[in-house]
C-alpha cells in the first residue's frame, strides 16, 4: 500500500490539466510516429519537421492498396468489402468522408498503374470491370456520364454533389485507351468489352469517347468539384482524349466516329487558346468564375495529363499547351510565386526555391471543413513534374528553347538567361536544367519533410505548422509520386 500511495500522489497533484500535459509529454516520446509528431508539436519541441524517405515502391504499393480486392505489400489492402478494381479515394470515413470511388481519381491512379513496365493486367482488368458498372448506373442519372462519384459497391452516390464534373469520362477513356494498346486492339477483351463500334453496344471507351464528343461544350463542375463553369483543366484533357480517340476508332476501324471526333478535337483545341491571358503571361484556370484571380494547379496538372507523352513536339507546343511550352512554365512560375508568402511554413523564401503549394491562393478548403487552404501533395508534386518534364523533354530533344515568354521563368535559374535555342551541353542549356532539376528535387524535398514518419501521406499538410491533415492516405497524391518519379527518370505515363 505504501509503495502504490507513493506513486499515485504525485499524479493526484497534477490535477485534470497537469495530467493531460504530462500524457501529451509522453507521446511526445512514444515510439508511434503519428502521435509523437502531434504531441511534439502541441508542446512546442519541433521547430521544423524531419526529414523523411517516401520510396517510390512504397507511394505505389500504398496506392493499390486503396483497390477493392487488390493486395499491396504495404499496408495490405485498406478499403475491404469495396467493390473488386473499384479505386477508393481514400480509407478515410470521417473528417471527412473520402470513402467513394471518383471516376477521376480513379482513372489518374490506373493510367500509372498501366505505365508500369510490367503490366499487372489482372488489376487492370478488375478496374474496367467496376468502371463498367459505374459506368451502366450513371446512365441511370441525369449527368449521365458527368457523374462524379460512387458507392464502394458501386451504386449510385445520390446526395448532392456537384454535377456533372465532364473530366471524368476523357479521363477513363484515355486510361482505357492505353490499357487496350497495351493488351492488344485485337484481344478479346478489348474488342468484346473495351472498344465496339456499334453504339448500343454499351462497350466501355465508346461511350466514354461518345459523351465527351457530345458535351465538351457544357458547362461542368471543376476537377476540385466547387464551381461550375468552363474550365481549363476539363477542357485539356477532353481535347487528348478526341485527338486519341479519333487514332483510337480508326485502328479500331470505326472510321466515321474518327472523323467525328477529330472535328472535336479541333474546336476544343480553338477554344483552348481563349485561355491564354498575355497581359499576365499565364494561362487562366477557368472562365466563368468571379472572386478569383484564374492562378490555380490544376493549369500544370492539366497541361501533364493532357500531352501526347509520345510527341516531344506537343510537349513545346504553346498552342497545344505542352508541359515544356514557354505558356506553361510561365504560369508554372507565376503558380509558384503565389504561395510563396501566403504559407508560412514557406518563410517567403524566394526563387528558385521550392515552396509547398496549394490549389489555389484563395483556396478555404482545410480538408474537412473551410478556414483556410493548405499545401497539397498532388499540387507540390505537379510543380515538380513539369519541371521534370521539361528537363527530359530537353534533353530528348538535345536543346532548350527560351523565348519572351518564358525567359522570366528562365531567369529564376540564372540572371543572364538570354532568349534563344540552347543546344545540349551549352553554359546556358546546362544553367537551366541544372537549376530546374534543384528547384523539381526541393518540391519533392518537401513532401518528403511533410510526410508521416512512416512516409505515408494525406490529402494537405497544415500551411502553419506542416503537419498532415485531410484525407489520409489519398490515393491520388500516391499516384502523383509515382508519376513525378518516374518523369525524373525521362520515363511517361504510357499514352
Amino acid at each position: 500500500m505504501t509503495t502504490v500511495s507513493r506513486r499515485t500522489k504525485p499524479i493526484a497533484l497534477l490535477g485534470s490539466a497537469g495530467l493531460c500535459l504530462l500524457l501529451v509529454c509522453l507521446c511526445a516520446f512514444s515510439r508511434n510516429a503519428d502521435a509523437a509528431s502531434i504531441a511534439r508539436s502541441l508542446i512546442g519541441l519541433d521547430s521544423h519537421l524531419e526529414p523523411r524517405a517516401v520510396s517510390t515502391n512504397y507511394a505505389y504499393q500504398r496506392m493499390i492498396a486503396n483497390i477493392g480486392g487488390a493486395s499491396s505489400t504495404a499496408g495490405g489492402n485498406q478499403v475491404p468489402n469495396v467493390q473488386t478494381g473499384a479505386v477508393i479515394a481514400s480509407p478515410s470515413t470521417a473528417g471527412p468522408n473520402y470513402f467513394y470511388s471518383w471516376i477521376r481519381d480513379a482513372a489518374l491512379t490506373m493510367k500509372v498503374v498501366v505505365s508500369q513496365s510490367t503490366l499487372d493486367r489482372t488489376l487492370m482488368t478488375n478496374y474496367a470491370n467496376a468502371e463498367k458498372v459505374h459506368q451502366q448506373n450513371a446512365a441511370q442519372s441525369s449527368s449521365s456520364q458527368g457523374e462524379p462519384k460512387f458507392n464502394v459497391d458501386g451504386s449510385l452516390f445520390t446526395g448532392p454533389w456537384g454535377r456533372p464534373q465532364n473530366d471524368g469520362p476523357a479521363l477513363r477513356a484515355s486510361t482505357l485507351m492505353a490499357f487496350a494498346k497495351r493488351i492488344g486492339l485485337s484481344d478479346s477483351f478489348t474488342t468484346g468489352t473495351l472498344y465496339k463500334s456499334d453504339l448500343s453496344a454499351g462497350s466501355l471507351i465508346k461511350t466514354d469517347l461518345e459523351y465527351v464528343a457530345h458535351h465538351w461544350q457544357d458547362s461542368s463542375f471543376d476537377l476540385w468539384e466547387e464551381v461550375q463553369a468552363t474550365h481549363f483543366f476539363t477542357l485539356v484533357v477532353q481535347y487528348r482524349s478526341m485527338v486519341d480517340g479519333a487514332k483510337f476508332a480508326t485502328a479500331m476501324n470505326d472510321p466515321g466516329a474518327a472523323s467525328y471526333y477529330n472535328q472535336q478535337a479541333s474546336a476544343i483545341l480553338s477554344k483552348l487558346q481563349s485561355f491564354w491571358d498575355s497581359a499576365n503571361n499565364r494561362i487562366q484556370a477557368y472562365q466563368g468564375v468571379s472572386n478569383r484571380n484564374g492562378i490555380d494547379c490544376s493549369v500544370l496538372l492539366g497541361a501533364l495529363k493532357g500531352w501526347d507523352t509520345t510527341d516531344t513536339s506537343a510537349a513545346v507546343n504553346s498552342t497545344l499547351f505542352g508541359p515544356a511550352s514557354d505558356r506553361l512554365l510561365a504560369t508554372h512560375k507565376a503558380y509558384v510565386d503565389s504561395f510563396r508568402s501566403l504559407y508560412a511554413i514557406n518563410n517567403n523564401a524566394a526563387a528558385p526555391a521550392a515552396v509547398g503549394t496549394g490549389r489555389y491562393p484563395s483556396d478555404v478548403y482545410d480538408g474537412d471543413g473551410t478556414s483556410q487552404g493548405n499545401p497539397w501533395y498532388i499540387c507540390t508534386l505537379a510543380a515538380a513534374e513539369v519541371l521534370n518534364t521539361a528537363v527530359s523533354v530537353a534533353s530528348t530533344r538535345g536543346n532548350l528553347a527560351v523565348s519572351s515568354t518564358s525567359l522570366p521563368f528562365y531567369k529564376q535559374f540564372s540572371s543572364s538567361a538570354t532568349t534563344g535555342t540552347f543546344a545540349s551541353g551549352s553554359s546556358q542549356y546546362n544553367a537551366l536544367t541544372s537549376g530546374m532539376k534543384a528547384m523539381a528535387n526541393g518540391f519533392v524535398d518537401i513532401v518528403n519533410q511533410h510526410a508521416w514518419g512512416n512516409g505515408s501521406l494525406n490529402e494537405e499538410f497544415n500551411r502553419d505548422n506542416g503537419y498532415n491533415q485531410g484525407a489520409r492516405d489519398l490515393t491520388w497524391s500516391y499516384a502523383a509520386f509515382v508519376s513525378n518519379d518516374m518523369a525524373s527518370q525521362g520515363k511517361f505515363l504510357y499514352n
